[in-house]
Formats: structure tokens, sequence, C-alpha cells
């Protein structure tokens, strides 16, 4: 087992670049909400003051998209090769998400633990971002708290979702970064 921390972080360029520009056109219509985390000393949903839009919109590209997780999500797992580690039982919806000028995500990792309501209990086992569009500047994506990880329109990005793996999104300045999120269980 490989214990480099960087070498469970796989990015693939597998969306090609007209249907993200297609989808970030879609998306530009869609309704999006205002984005809130549990805070669990809180007990309660809170957002920050420059907090990030979030919208499960279905766009045309939706099935094609999702396939395009699944393949990624089956070659991280070729990638990887644990005999322990083996498979998967799912993945959740597209989650979009919009950075207008200075939004931002705060550090975090994905221990969501309201992602699966009902009979199904639990974590997300590997977190799922993909890039959309590049016409912005900042929003970089950041992780343990000081490695930038770059993505290309098309390109997937899978990590584990633990506190082992801290990331975030700068501020955006100029511009609207357009992303999705999704993951596995």
């Amino acid at each position: 087992m490989d214990k480099n921390l960087d070498n469970y972080i796989k990015q693939y360029n597998t969306i090609e670049k007209d249907i993200c520009k297609e989808i970030v056109d879609e998306l530009e219509q869609a309704d999006f909400g205002l984005h809130t985390y549990y805070d669990n000393q809180a007990s309660k949903y809170i957002s920050s003051d420059k907090e990030l839009f979030v919208s499960y919109a279905v766009t045309k590209h939706h099935d094609l998209l999702m396939k395009k997780v699944w393949d990624a999500i089956q070659q991280y797992y070729l990638d990887v090769r644990f005999s322990w580690f083996t498979s998967w039982a799912g993945y959740s919806n597209i989650r979009y998400n919009k950075y207008p000028v200075g939004s931002q995500m705060n550090i975090h990792c994905d221990h969501i633990h309201t992602l699966f309501p009902g009979e199904r209990k639990g974590v997300p086992i590997l977190s799922i971002v993909g890039c959309l569009n590049e016409e912005f500047l900042g929003g970089r994506f950041i992780m343990f708290d000081n490695e930038e990880i770059y993505l290309n329109v098309g390109d997937i990005l899978i990590f584990p979702s633990n506190f082992l793996y801290p990331h975030k999104v700068t501020e955006v300045t100029d511009g609207t970064r357009y992303s999705f999120v999704s993951w596995t269980w």
C-alpha cells in the first residue's frame, strides 16, 4: 500500500469541451440555491458570507455526464488496485456548483452524513469533482491547504472523501466558475 496521500488523487480528462460548453449554457438559465452545510457544533445548517450556489438541474447531457462519471470511477478502482477495495455500491446524482465573483468554498472534507437519506446511512467513500469552464479568475481547487490541483475543462478529479483530504475552492475574482460534484458509497 502506498502511504503517499497524493497517489490517491486521480484526474481524468473525459468530457469533451463542446459538451461542457453546452452544459454551462444550460446552467446559465438554471435555478440555483445558496449552498449550506451542516455544522455539527451548532447542530444546524449554515452558510458563509461568500458561499457558492448549487443546483440539481437535469441538463440534456445528464445521462452522458453520469456515464462519464461512472467510467471515471471504474478507472479509479483499476488505477488504485487494492484487493480489499474492489467495488462500490453507487454514486449520487450530479450536483452543479456555481461560483460567481466573490464566492468560494471553505476548507472541508466530504464527510457528508446527509447525503444518503432514508434507509441507507453512512458517508461517501470517494469524492468526484468535474470542471466545466475556464472563463474565470481565482476559483482555484486547493487540497491539503496549499496544494493546487489544476483542473482543465472536461477533467474529472476523484479522491477519498475522508478527513485526510481537506480541500477548498478559493474566491472567484472575475467571471463565473462552473463545476459539478458527485460521491460514491
